[in-house]
């Protein structure tokens, strides 16, 4: 059985995370895995017989000297395995990458932020274009992300997976949309400003004139302080006090009945300076699989898990009136609504990580194939 070594930088519960866990989990049966990360997560994976090693977290990580030594103290364990996988790419795609006698296939996936801002950094654009061009191929989880790398350095080794979603986990029978008066709005994802929260909030403040009772819950890690305090002044001056309710660490169950519950689920990126954008947005997909319309923004990675008028609608990043008319228009039409979450459901089902993962071992078993025939 082939060795992977898997180099990430948490795999807490968050989007990052959850790709890491499936991947892990889809290719535990076909390969023998040894996983390198700052935070384990809640996974007991000793139960699961794969080995885990501390790294320090990502800013330390930042330092070269750090990084070339913690390459130094787990080579062994790159040696060992018959390739690596980056699932994190800034800094964690620099281990190893300086140790001249270290000939292994390397995988790196890019994911969004942390794959593209670090190539306009004055220093960290060389370590970064080095270990892209050293790659045997860079998945790239969006056609926005990988566009984003290619406009920054030229390469030939780069590949568009989509992430996959675990459709039976999310799965629930098709229910019509009902015709109460009491609409419920779902948006999950880290509370960051790149998440575009406070347009879909002063959306909602737009359309709470036709649904006075109108619910919208707001799911996820509330940390950033600054703009989670922004969240909540807008939502004090909207008056939207008892219409939107902010939620964290909820658990998987909790966070499929919201999804189940809710009438649309929303989250509208925006791109910040260029560099700092939502790479595909995999909550999509988690709420295709229960069968609701979804709404994103154009230009981001959420276009690659929204098809418009299919499976959910686009809007234009930072307009507000043209949010809030993507939402009265599903809330206010059950037979679209129906239409969208029901071909939701289709996407999602044929982005199922069983499909997905096949993608991947296509690009290992190649590259596998390649060396030895060298």
């Amino acid at each position: 059985m082939k060795k992977i070594l898997i180099v990430v930088d948490s795999i807490i519960d968050n989007g990052l995370g959850r790709y890491t866990k499936e991947l892990i989990f889809r290719l535990r049966p076909h390969y023998q895995i040894s996983i390198l990360t700052s935070n384990p997560g809640s996974v007991d994976w000793r139960e699961l017989n794969i080995p885990v090693f501390l790294l320090p977290p990502m800013k330390k990580l930042n330092n070269p000297f750090i990084n070339f030594f913690q390459s130094i103290k787990y080579l062994s364990l790159a040696k060992k395995a018959d390739f690596i996988h980056y699932c994190s790419e800034f800094p964690h795609c620099f281990l190893f990458l300086l140790i001249p006698f270290l000939n292994k296939p390397r995988f790196i996936t890019a994911h969004g932020t942390y794959a593209v801002a670090p190539l306009d950094h004055f220093f960290y654009k060389y370590l970064l274009r080095f270990a892209f061009k050293k790659a045997d191929k860079i998945f790239c989880v969006s056609n926005f992300t990988a566009q984003k790398i290619l406009r920054r350095i030229k390469l030939d080794n780069i590949a568009v997976i989509n992430n996959g979603v675990d459709f039976n986990k999310f799965y629930r029978p098709f229910v019509s949309p009902g015709q109460n008066k009491d609409k419920v709005i779902l948006s999950v994802g880290l509370i960051k400003n790149r998440k575009g929260f406070d347009i879909s909030i002063q959306a909602a403040a737009k359309i709470k004139s036709v649904f006075p009772d109108l619910k919208y819950y707001i799911v996820g890690d509330q940390s950033d302080s600054t703009y989670f305090n922004y969240l909540k002044q807008l939502v004090i001056s909207n008056n939207l006090e008892k219409n939107i309710i902010f939620l964290e660490n909820v658990s998987d169950e909790k966070l499929i009945d919201l999804y189940c519950q809710s009438d649309v689920f929303i989250l509208t990126p925006v791109v910040i300076k260029n560099n700092k954008f939502e790479g595909f947005g995999l909550v999509y997909l988690e709420a295709g699989a229960c069968g609701k319309p979804v709404i994103g923004t154009l230009g981001c990675g959420a276009e690659d898990a929204i098809k418009d008028g299919y499976n959910g609608l686009l809007v234009k990043q930072n307009d507000i009136s043209e949010t809030a008319e993507a939402l009265k228009k599903i809330l206010t039409d059950p037979k679209l609504a129906e239409n969208l979450g029901r071909n939701g459901q289709t996407f999602a089902r044929q982005m199922d990580w069983s499909n997905i993962i096949k993608k991947y071992q296509a690009a290992y078993e190649s590259r596998l194939a390649e060396k030895n025939q060298c």
